[in-house]
C-alpha cells in the first residue's frame, strides 16, 4: 500500500486494490479452513485442548467481533483468518468481521500514507 501511494496512484485505487487483495486471501482461507484446521491441528491436539495464550485471550476476550477488528492490523488478514479459524470460530461471523476489520484498517492507512506523503512533499518544497 505505501508503494502505490508514493508511486502517485490515486488512494481510492490503492484502497480498492488493498482491500480486494486482502479479502481473496480471507476467503481461500476460510474456504479451505476446514482442511488447513484438520491439517494443523493432526497430532497436536493436547495444544488445541489447553486453548492458551494471547491471541486466544484476545478472542475470548472480546469474541469474533475483536478478533475481526483487530488480527488484520496484528498479523496479515489471511493469517488472522486462519488462526480464528483454529481457534473455533464460526466460518461466517469470522469472514464478516474481517472484511470490517480490513476495510477499518485499509482506510486508516490509506490516509495516514496520504498525511505522511503530504508531510514529506511539504518538508521538501520548503527545505528547497
Amino acid at each position: 500500500m505505501p508503494a502505490g501511494l508514493a508511486l502517485g496512484l490515486a488512494p481510492w485505487l490503492v484502497w480498492i486494490i488493498t482491500i480486494a487483495g486482502s479479502l481473496c486471501g480471507v476467503a481461500i482461507v476460510a474456504v479451505g479452513g476446514d482442511r488447513l484446521r484438520t491439517w494443523l491441528t493432526k497430532g497436536r491436539q493436547g495444544w488445541m485442548a489447553a486453548r492458551t495464550g494471547r491471541i486466544y485471550a484476545i478472542l475470548v476476550r472480546y469474541g469474533v467481533p475483536g478478533w475481526g477488528l483487530a488480527s488484520p492490523l496484528l498479523v496479515a488478514p489471511a493469517m488472522g483468518t486462519a488462526i480464528g479459524l483454529l481457534l473455533g470460530a464460526p466460518r461466517g461471523r469470522l469472514l464478516a468481521w474481517m472484511g470490517v476489520g480490513v476495510v477499518v484498517w485499509t482506510s486508516i492507512l490509506v490516509i495516514a500514507g496520504m498525511i505522511g506523503i503530504q508531510l514529506i512533499q511539504q518538508t521538501t518544497a520548503t527545505s528547497s
